[in-house]
């Protein structure tokens, strides 16, 4: 098994994968294989079907990754969800300096979470809206998403 935390991995997905994969410069591999999720497993779980579905196990628990068109999103819960808010915000602006952090607010759908949505440009006239959606401090279970779309910049 790979020596990686649940935060780390879904930061990792987020930009290396995710945006990454968005602008083009997608090189190196996660430390961490995914199952392909058929569309039973995924219907199972309350995840959309029709989608490219991935599950990426790290000890009991795991990172969820889909794939629909140009909307990415992953997501966990649990494990150290509470910490990964602060450090996908660390790594984002690491990797993509010129990131702008345009909300943090009140989920408007689940009273329990906060969301935060960031514009990164990713060049060659494209751009991805990052929105984070995080648990309020002190929740018992802490949940994590994120979903990115990509966008085209026009002039």
């Amino acid at each position: 098994m790979a020596n990686i935390t649940h935060r780390e991995l879904a930061a990792r997905l987020v930009i290396d994968a995710a945006l990454r994969g968005m602008d083009g410069t997608v090189s190196g591999q996660l430390p961490v294989s995914p199952t392909v999720l058929t569309d039973e497993s995924a219907r199972v779980l309350g995840m959309p079907t029709g989608t490219t579905a991935l599950h990426y196990q790290i000890g009991e628990r795991g990172v969820f990754f889909d794939i629909a068109g140009s909307r990415i999103a992953v997501w966990y819960s649990g494990a150290d969800a509470d910490r990964a808010p602060a450090h996908l915000d660390a790594e984002l602006k690491r990797a993509y300096p010129q990131a702008k952090q345009v909300k943090d607010e009140p989920h408007p759908e689940e009273s329990s979470q906060r969301v935060r949505l960031y514009d990164v440009k990713l060049g060659q006239g494209r751009m991805a809206n990052v929105e984070v959606s995080y648990s309020k401090p002190g929740e018992r279970t802490p949940k994590f998403g994120v979903q990115i779309v990509a966008l085209a910049i026009k002039n």
